[in-house]
């Protein structure tokens, strides 16, 4: 499929656009998570190396897509490596440091349903994949994603009880 020209900038075709938003949602995730890392770390450090590691994930994965594009010759159509410093909060975003066990796992709920949102994004991206060696990437990215909604839902339910209604 050709490319559509608009002025001097082409514009990629739809396979090209599946890798790109895939990667875009990846980073996304990556900052999301090492931000909840930020957050728990002063009063639940095992949640914050959790979370840790499942933006490590991300960063992974993020490297796989970005290898893949890569592979593909379509590396032109991803975004250059962020140049801010990988421990400073975006333009925007402020990291809020959990207090006590309610506001934990209010946090761990809103984690855990996001952490499922990026499942099923990557679900539906693999249903409308037209790159099959994409297709087969985000297969195992589901995967993983499944892993981390399981250990989120382990980390809420052994930590904390849910908060006692006033």
């Amino acid at each position: 499929m050709p490319a559509i020209t608009f002025g001097t900038r082409a514009r990629p075709c739809p396979s090209d656009e599946q890798l790109l938003l895939a990667h875009e949602h990846e980073s996304r995730e990556m900052e999301r998570y090492r931000g909840l890392a930020l957050s728990f770390l002063p009063t639940q450090p095992h949640v914050s190396r959790l979370m840790a590691a499942l933006g490590i994930e991300c960063e992974q994965r993020s490297a796989a897509l970005e290898a893949l594009a890569e592979q593909l010759k379509l590396r032109q159509y991803l975004p250059a490596a962020p140049s801010r410093h990988p421990t400073q909060p975006g333009a925007g975003q402020l990291h809020l440091f959990i207090t006590d066990d309610a506001m934990a796992f209010l946090t761990l709920s809103h984690a855990l349903a996001v952490a499922d949102y990026s499942r099923r994004f990557s679900e539906l991206m693999v249903r409308y994949c037209q790159l099959p060696a994409l297709d087969a990437l985000l297969a195992q990215f589901i995967e993983r994603k499944r892993t981390a909604c399981h250990l989120l839902e382990e980390a809420q339910a052994s930590a904390y009880a849910a908060p006692a209604r006033a």
